[in-house]
């Protein structure tokens, strides 16, 4: 090599020297601005949401809500019956996490993270005198002297095929959290009205049913239309449990009055042998399309009815139209697989006219049942054989989808039969019915949240086998290529 060609390698060596050199510095620099960056955002706890539908972020209008309270300095002490490190963890509640960080970074709400299952005191702190029914997950919203509760259950809407595979998933509880937010803060309790005055028994025979409203955020209290104006302004809905006379003309009114407006009733008519008539109640109904018989039904077939007791028969849940707005009343009770029984009920008639109303059974009898005459005023009662209706809804859309319940039968929730295994379908029914009537929830408008996913769908194995193949050899060989090609030069 010629004194010439030693000083060209030279140069060309020290400047690939330099220039490798250069890239090791970029390359360590980077390294060191990627660290000190991510240790200035960890301590700032700062993170930036690039989720499509910002499923991470709470909305403007939680935001707004939020910032009110902060101004006005209201606090909520939010209790979580689970710790926030095992939310973080999981990645099908990271969105309830994001969520909840998003509300704390709030003065006005103060987030408590607990295990229910070793914080023994926290958990009585919150639910004194075991008032509610929690679990792990579920939370407990306080202000003041104002306690609700949500159930983390309520979190996420599922949607799943019909083998049983989740296709789906919604986070929801951005609108359920700042809706119990306000709720709380406001002092809202909707609140159902049991009706007295005819005969009812007292609210202290339904005890165990309406302590178990609270767990649905309602409050239960007794209402004598007699001694008011009119039916109060916060009723959820009205509540009449197997009555012993009827009602007056003037407590119609004030019922109208309130139905008209849009108002719920709930109609509990145990079998009564009283000769006399419902007149005014059964006016009532039949603004909704429903009669009521004056029987009381029993069965003939011994399979379907309590050994030695032929009146708590075994029923039959109706399975509703997917397309009606009280569709899951009974889809999700069917799903469990449990028996129907109803305990010594009057049957109902119903009928549609000319779409007036939406209306369906909700529990009927086996054609093998028979309605033996029970009360009433009738001079030649007939007893009813076949399938019967022992409960049903109607929403009546001439008067603000005023909506009626009707039950056969009201002991089944007082508190001599209410925890009887016998009658869990009918109490979680009714249960069901109510929040249909009115949802105790208060509506932000918030709408749901789904994850955004990129997929591709590979339909033939010998596809998806030859895609993996080339996806992994091509950046080898391309790595190869330039490994020789990097020394090739180097030694040239």
């Amino acid at each position: 090599m010629s004194k010439k060609q030693e000083k060209e390698y030279k140069v060309r060596n020290w400047k690939n020297t330099k220039f490798a050199g250069m890239a090791w510095i970029l390359v360590i620099l980077i390294l060191i601005i990627a660290i000190i960056l991510n240790i200035i955002v960890a301590r700032l706890d700062f993170s930036w949401d690039m989720s499509v539908n910002k499923q991470f972020s709470l909305t403007s209008t939680t935001e707004s809500y939020l910032d009110e309270l902060d101004e006005e300095g209201i606090t909520v002490n939010f209790y979580l019956l689970a710790e926030m490190e095992d939310l973080e963890n999981d990645l099908d509640t990271l969105t309830l996490y994001r969520t909840l960080l998003a509300y704390d970074a709030h003065s006005s709400i103060n987030l408590i993270d607990f295990d229910p299952n070793t914080d023994t005191e926290t958990l009585d702190l919150i639910n004194k005198d075991d008032a509610y029914s929690l679990s792990t997950g579920d939370m407990i919203l306080i202000c003041g002297d104002n306690y609700r509760r949500v159930p983390g259950s309520s979190m996420y809407t599922s949607y799943v095929d019909d083998d049983g595979n989740t296709m789906d998933e919604e986070f929801v509880g951005e609108n359920l959290l700042t809706g119990t937010i306000k709720g709380v803060v406001e002092n809202f309790t909707p609140t159902i009205y049991f009706l007295t005055g005819h005969g009812e028994k007292s609210l202290d025979d339904y005890h165990v049913f309406t302590t178990n409203l609270i767990n649905y955020n309602y409050q239960a209290e007794t209402l004598n239309l007699s001694e008011v104006d009119a039916v109060p302004d916060d009723a959820a809905l009205i509540l009449v449990a197997a009555p012993t006379a009827d009602i007056t003309d003037g407590e119609k009114e004030k019922i109208d009055a309130y139905l008209d407006e849009g108002g719920n009733i709930t109609l509990l008519m145990s079998p009564n042998g009283g000769a006399f008539a419902y007149s005014n109640i059964e006016d009532m109904m039949s603004d909704y399309g429903i009669g009521m018989d004056y029987d009381r039904v029993y069965e003939t077939n011994s399979s379907y009815h309590i050994s030695g007791d032929n009146t708590t028969i075994l029923c039959e849940l109706t399975e509703l139209d997917d397309e009606s707005d009280a569709a899951d009343l009974t889809s999700a009770l069917i799903n469990e697989g449990l028996y129907t029984y109803m305990p010594g009920s009057r049957s109902f008639t119903y009928y549609d006219e000319g779409g007036k109303y939406t209306i369906a059974s909700l529990i009927t009898t086996y054609d093998t049942a028979v309605g033996e005459p029970y009360g009433g005023i009738s001079d030649d009662p007939e007893e009813i054989e076949g399938t019967m209706t022992l409960a049903a809804h109607s929403t009546s859309t001439a008067r603000n989808d005023s909506k009626m319940v009707v039950f056969g039968n009201a002991e089944f929730i007082d508190d001599d039969h209410v925890s009887d295994e016998t009658v869990i379908i009918p109490v979680y029914l009714l249960l069901s019915t109510i929040s249909w009537m009115y949802d105790s929830d208060i509506d932000m408008d918030i709408d749901a949240k789904t994850g955004s996913y990129d997929y591709i769908a590979l339909q033939e194995e010998s596809f998806a086998t030859t895609l993996i193949v080339v996806l992994t050899c091509i950046p080898v060989i391309v790595l190869i290529v330039g490994v020789g090609i990097w020394i090739k030069r180097r030694n040239s």
